[in-house]
């Protein structure tokens, strides 16, 4: 795929309208006279559903609610932990108001608190929104239980000590102060067996760690946990840079499943099958630093909306649309999602975006949305080197299920200035950035 089509992949847009506050007490007064349309989330998903609602449709009345008061980008968050030139936190850093004004949608800064489907209202902290149709793209919740069980104590300390760092905040802040304190030692990061948001973060961040490392001359390695035969995204160009760029930098341990941790002997201990002895042992990795990784499910609010899910947690859809399989009106996108292929990733999340976008403005015009004929693409661009970087594309066919058609690039340094050159791109169409 040609730099040039990545790029213009990742700036299409479409805009986003409001939805008005309705008050408690005049819910069953009021008549909505304008199709609202609520938008819960503001990540990459919920951004792109705006942008492009108001594109397709300027009338539409739509409101993005989120809680936060300041957007941080989760892409190019490993560039930062690892110095690559030119990428600050100030990069990561985006404010909703520039977005807002630029799409003029409406913008509630507030908590929600419950969904009632029935009655097609949310609550927020602050007051009570009615919609006609409800868009949610909460992204993730971290599942700790499936690691610890019921051991609470445990869940608080690797919470605190030893952070996922797959939500943007005060996780990556974290993160940062580990790496920048780092002495000596091992660096263990691990992953788990189940699927987790944006599958190449891991290898990227322990390519980033060990950047850091080599860079400042310090005495430390990163070890990398990981329960698959190979890396879950671009697996070749991340294997190469484990063992050329990284050689004295990285161990990566695959067929490994991470057990547990004990900060106070600075163990972890982790199972593995041997294949000399046809049996799984148990071994002991000491560490300095850990990020525990532990499997992801969908936001929390999407249990209290009583939106039905698989097991693992992930959204259950109507093929091969994105309205759940619980509500024709109520549509999820992004991480949550759990029916189809879909990497968990800001390209992905806005070429959806279009799609629903789309479908909900087809049905407001009384027209049928073939999705079929309209799938998603994407592109997720990684840096793994003070120099050289790699993507992977994704395109998709629909023949009774969605079937996806990946392509990986080469490891170079052409590709790390396009990568800069989609994420410059990107954020810059969505959140207003000139120059």
């Amino acid at each position: 795929m040609k730099r040039r089509s990545f790029i213009k992949l990742s700036i299409i847009t479409a805009s986003i309208l409001l939805t008005n506050s309705i008050e408690a007490s005049s819910l069953k007064e009021t008549k909505i006279k304008r199709t609202n349309i609520l938008i819960l989330g503001g990540g990459f998903a919920g951004l792109s559903t705006a942008k492009y609602l108001k594109q397709l449709n300027p009338n539409l009345n739509v409101t993005l609610v989120e809680k936060n008061n300041m957007f941080i980008s989760c892409p190019f968050s490993n560039a930062w932990l690892g110095e690559i030139d030119g990428i600050s936190y100030k990069s990561l850093c985006f404010d909703y108001n520039s977005a807002v004004l630029k799409y003029n949608y409406n913008f509630i800064n507030e908590t929600i608190l419950d969904i009632n489907k029935d009655k097609k209202i949310v609550q927020t902290s602050n007051q009570i929104l009615k919609y006609d149709y409800l868009v949610m793209t909460l992204g993730i919740d971290y599942n700790y239980k499936k690691i610890f069980r019921k051991n609470k104590e445990k869940i608080k300390e690797v919470i605190l000590k030893a952070p996922a760092g797959l939500k943007p905040g005060s996780e990556l802040l974290k993160l940062k102060k580990m790496i920048e304190n780092f002495k000596s030692g091992n660096f263990v990061i691990t992953l788990p067996k189940s699927s987790y948001k944006c599958p190449p973060a891991p290898y990227e961040r322990a390519c980033m760690i060990a950047n850091y490392f080599k860079k400042h001359h310090i005495d430390g390695k990163v070890i990398l946990i990981d329960p698959r035969v190979k890396p879950a995204s671009k697996a070749k160009v991340y294997l190469e840079a484990f063992n050329k760029d990284y050689k004295d930098f990285i161990e990566y341990k695959p067929l490994t499943n991470f057990k547990d941790i004990d900060f106070n002997t600075k163990i972890i201990y982790t199972k593995n099958f041997d294949e000399k002895s046809n049996k799984y042992i148990t071994s002991e990795i000491a560490f300095e630093e850990a990020s525990i990784i532990p499997p992801n499910k969908a936001n929390k609010l999407y249990k209290k909306a009583k939106i039905e899910t698989y097991t693992q947690g992930w959204v259950k859809l109507r093929k091969p649309t994105y309205q759940t399989l619980t509500d024709e009106n109520i549509y999820v996108i992004g991480d949550a999602q759990g029916e189809y292929p879909f990497p968990k990733s800001a390209q992905m999340a806005s070429s959806c975006a279009y799609i629903l976008a789309s479908d909900i403005n087809a049905r407001i015009n009384n027209e049928v949305f073939d999705y079929k004929k309209n799938l998603p693409g994407n592109v997720c661009y990684s840096i793994l080197t003070q120099t050289k970087g790699a993507w992977v594309s994704h395109k998709y066919e629909y023949k009774n299920k969605m079937i996806a058609i990946s392509e990986t690039s080469s490891l170079s340094k052409e590709n790390f200035t396009t990568a800069k050159d989609w994420y410059k791109g990107f954020t810059n169409e969505l959140f207003d950035i000139k120059g």
